[in-house]
């Protein structure tokens, strides 16, 4: 676990679990990590080498002062060893617009191949930096031998640079965005970048990672961008995306994960006027169609009539006399199945208007 200070000097405080008992002891470690930039927003990644963070740095704990990225001696933290260090590149002067990063997060037995830099990525509209919406991506080399062979990126540039499909930032200046039930007060987006976790799977004939971040999806409602990328330590190239937001909440500060079969799941906020802020998921299976969080809906009328699809129509029996009718309603996707059922009586000689049935997601 870790914790950063927010009075200068500025320290990166992290504790390592001695054994796989959380309620064990514990090796504490204190890192000087500026004398002048606070390490705001912190977050980690665990690779075979190390332990990789991302920061948005702030000089003298106000004024914006670019992404600082760090790499933290994994073996001698893990060992108790006080001699355990760090190293650290501020990417400020390369470019004051990077921003939002994160660095990748290692899932699975499988380790990635010997020698593999850790993963950093961002994403970027283009209003932000030109000329197209883009995702950026950073190799990590690190060498503790010789901290001088050491490298982020291409001076500091990124590796590769992917265009994503077009997007539009959400509430980029409040914080005031998200509406919820019976208050004026809004929740904050945080939709300038990437939401963690930027998870790395190695499958053997390919490796994989997943992220997402927060979009406008429309007349300023919340909905989640999601990316797979492959192939990120060769040629790498988005698989798949897509905007998951099925209807009129606000779907917001998403987390995605694949599972060793290439099943992914989403878990995210959802609010809105109507529904308190809540927690949620979706996701697909490996064979799903690509860029798709999918929902199938299976209706049954009571009468041994079936439909699928959101919105269908059915004509019930001719009665001449009142009858009740169970209808019932399953929605299923790649992680859930849930089923809600309503008692229609159908009576002679009257028209229905539409039967509404609501789900959660």
């Amino acid at each position: 676990m870790s914790q950063f200070s927010i009075n200068g000097p500025y320290y990166q405080c992290i504790a390592v679990s001695q054994t796989a008992d959380p309620t064990g002891p514990w090796y504490r470690y204190a890192f000087l990590v500026s004398s002048t930039k606070m390490n705001d927003y912190p977050k980690f990644g665990v690779w075979p080498d190390g332990y990789y963070m991302t920061v948005n740095q702030f000089t003298n704990g106000s004024s914006w002062g670019g992404v600082g990225v760090f790499v933290f001696e994994r073996a001698k933290l893990l060992a108790g060893n006080p001699a355990a260090s760090f190293q650290y590149f501020d990417l400020y002067n390369v470019n004051s617009n990077f921003g939002g990063m994160l660095p990748s997060d290692f899932d699975g037995s499988t380790l990635p191949p010997a020698g593999a830099p850790n993963y950093f990525m961002e994403v970027d509209d283009s209003t932000w930096i030109g000329p197209s919406d883009a995702m950026r991506i950073w190799k990590f080399h690190v060498d503790w031998a010789n901290p001088n062979n050491t490298t982020f990126g291409l001076n500091g540039q990124p590796n590769a640079v992917l265009n994503t499909a077009e997007w539009t930032p959400l509430c980029t200046s409040t914080r005031a965005c998200i509406p919820q039930p019976g208050t004026s007060v809004k929740l904050d987006a945080i939709g300038d970048r990437l939401m963690y976790r930027l998870a790395y799977r190695n499958f053997g004939d390919h490796e994989t990672l997943v992220v997402n971040h927060t979009v406008n999806a429309g007349s300023g409602l919340a909905g989640v961008r999601w990316y797979e990328v492959r192939d990120p330590g060769g040629s790498p190239a988005i698989y798949q995306q897509g905007t998951y937001a099925p209807d009129s909440h606000h779907r917001w500060m998403g987390s995605m994960a694949m599972d060793a079969q290439g099943n992914l799941a989403l878990g995210y906020s959802v609010s809105s006027s109507s529904v308190y802020p809540s927690v949620r998921y979706a996701g697909r299976l490996a064979n799903d169609p690509l860029g798709t969080l999918p929902l199938t809906y299976t209706w049954d009328f009571g009468d041994e009539g079936t439909a699928s699809g959101a919105v269908v129509a059915h004509a019930f029996p001719l009665t001449t006399a009142a009858r009740p009718y169970t209808v019932t309603l399953t929605v299923t996707n790649a992680c859930s199945q849930v089923s809600a059922s309503h008692i229609l009586t159908v009576r002679p000689h009257q028209v229905y208007l539409p039967l509404v049935m609501r789900l959660s997601d």
